[in-house]
């Protein structure tokens, strides 16, 4: 389960960072892409893989 939090964390490092240099490059539509599109499903999947089930 560590190893899920670390990807998790990880991922959404590289996608925060990626949003910035897009708005620092002026690419306001690419970044508000790249946050719907990753960002809002990947918090429904980071939460399902952090809750405590039997599977």
């Amino acid at each position: 389960m560590r190893i899920t939090r670390i990807y998790i964390y990880l991922m959404y490092i590289i996608v925060i960072f990626s949003i910035i240099m897009f708005i620092s490059e002026e690419h306001y539509i690419i970044a508000s892409l790249l946050f719907l599109g990753n960002m809002l499903p990947g918090y429904a999947m980071a939460t399902s893989l952090m809750e405590k089930n039997g599977n």
